[in-house]
């Protein structure tokens, strides 16, 4: 009868606990739309495939970041990313390369069939930071390399560091920030592949 007692008072109180927890906030980044219908012919009449973006086992998960002064780094409590990082900047960066039409087509990583170029990424920032003389960002840091899949030579490579100024040192004010840091990161990186392209169809 006692133990039957507690076990009923221990639900209770974890039921409370429960009703009493805030609902999380599942976030994800949109994004940015063509501005019309663009019915040219594409910058580069091959293909490219994207490889899975290599990046930091912490950033492999959903779980919204951030980054103090000296180091001290953690997850936002009762808020989250709708994928991990990666595959929110993966779907940006192709919505982007759409807009554009720089290729004939674009492969997702899974695809089987072979492609002219080969976009290889490395993910190693994606985070809420905050500054020590006060305020906060989003920031990001990816490196991308062009591959020529025949010849496994890198044929173009370059490091984005983007940040954007935070309105609020909460998970709210980091989600619009990295939000706005994705999508300059795709428009920025489209503009690199954009100008290699030009130079070395």
């Amino acid at each position: 009868m006692l133990r039957l007692l507690l076990f009923a008072l221990g639900a209770l109180t974890f039921a409370g606990c429960s009703l009493n927890s805030p609902a999380s906030s599942v976030y994800t980044i949109l994004p940015n739309s063509a501005a019309s219908l663009d019915t040219s012919a594409p910058l580069h009449a091959g293909t490219i495939k994207l490889a899975p973006t290599r990046t930091l086992p912490s950033l492999g998960s959903k779980a919204l970041r951030y980054l103090r002064p000296h180091g001290e780094s953690g997850e936002y409590l009762y808020s989250r990313w709708s994928d991990a990082p990666a595959l929110l900047i993966e779907r940006n960066f192709v919505a982007s390369l759409q807009n554009r039409k720089l290729y004939a087509a674009i492969l997702p990583p899974g695809s089987a069939a072979g492609a002219t170029h080969l976009l290889e990424s490395d993910l190693n920032a994606f985070e809420h930071r905050f500054r020590e003389e006060g305020g906060s960002e989003g920031y990001i840091d990816m490196t991308y390399r062009l591959i020529d899949p025949k010849t496994k030579q890198t044929l173009s490579s370059k490091r984005f560091q983007i940040v954007a100024a935070a309105a609020s040192g909460d998970a709210r004010g980091g989600v619009d920030a990295l939000s706005r840091a994705t999508r300059e990161l795709s428009r920025q990186s489209t503009e690199w592949l954009a100008h290699y392209l030009q130079e070395k169809p």
